[in-house]
């Protein structure tokens, strides 16, 4: 339950709810006995306690490594004078994933999105992790120009921070998106969306 959450990014509220309601419809949760309720900080103390067993687990060797990221809003704190407010702000999030068995790594939250920043993230990474990066023999990603360009890409940096070739294995997913889309703005033309009301659209 608490990977789901992670995965979906539920909250500890809603997920309270879901599991406290499930129980009721099984009929562990009486609705004369309230005390075995789920609520929402049995729910963090969870995530948090599996968060640290797969932070924990050793991965052993793999021969692939993936990656993909994408902006998320993360909430920090920001000490100003003696006081310490919260604050949410956008942050780029790469997640990791070794094959085989598609083994959830970590992620890592570079500076930036550009390639140098996420390839710096990533070797910062795998030797913290005490990884060898001689076992790796191929890297995954999306057909993004950041993460597959020739000479400052994600995976042709990380090639020379390891001092060999590797194995690009990209998803051709973007490269198939794109012509079709422009084909159908050019078929179809630009979306327009009416500017009056549904009453005022009745009158006419």
């Amino acid at each position: 339950m608490a990977k789901t959450c992670d995965r979906c990014g539920i909250s500890d509220r809603l997920a309270a709810l879901v599991v406290s309601a499930t129980l009721q419809d099984l009929g562990l949760i009486p609705n004369e006995d309230k005390t075995r309720v789920v609520d929402r900080s049995k729910i963090r103390r969870d995530r948090l306690k599996v968060r640290w067993q797969l932070q924990c687990t050793p991965l052993g060797r793999f021969s692939g490594l993936y990656f993909d990221g994408r902006k998320d809003r993360a909430r920090t704190k920001i000490k100003k004078d003696k006081k310490t407010y919260t604050k949410w702000i956008t942050e780029e999030h790469i997640c990791l994933v070794s094959e085989p068995n598609s083994t959830y790594m970590g992620h890592i939250a570079p500076p930036g999105g550009d390639a140098k920043s996420v390839a710096e993230g990533i070797s910062n990474f795998l030797e913290r992790k005490n990884i060898a990066s001689k076992d790796i023999l191929a890297v995954g990603c999306d057909g993004a120009a950041v993460n597959t360009g020739s000479v400052k890409g994600v995976v042709r940096l990380l090639e020379n921070n390891f001092g060999r070739p590797l194995q690009w294995l990209v998803c051709l997913l973007h490269s198939n998106e794109l012509p079709l889309r422009h084909l159908m703005q050019k078929l179809d033309g630009t979306t327009v969306v009416p500017k009056h009301s549904a009453a005022s659209l009745e009158k006419l």
